[in-house]
């Protein structure tokens, strides 16, 4: 397989998983030696899979200029009331 560019990085993984992606590999290629061409089968796969959700904002006009600190209070608020709705 040919690639344009390639990074190398260290990811933490579960233990579960380490073992179910070992085990795969092994049973696909024999071996632990394609285990990041494995991972990157996978991620394509799941990014090709999950749908993307349109975003819409609505924008209200207060009819004036609301503070950062209006702003952040209201997501307190906004928080706080989820919170109730969880319990």
């Amino acid at each position: 397989m040919l690639y344009k560019a390639m990074v190398k990085t260290t990811i933490m993984l579960e233990d579960k998983l380490y073992q179910e992606l070992v085990a795969e590999s092994v049973k696909e290629y024999g071996s632990t030696r394609k285990l990041s061409l494995l991972i990157n089968k996978r991620l394509k796969a799941s990014k090709a899979k999950a749908p993307r959700k349109k975003l819409t904002l609505r924008i209200i006009d207060l009819g004036r200029r609301v503070t950062e600190k209006e702003i952040e209070d209201a997501i307190d608020e906004g928080f706080a009331e989820a919170i109730k709705w969880s319990a």
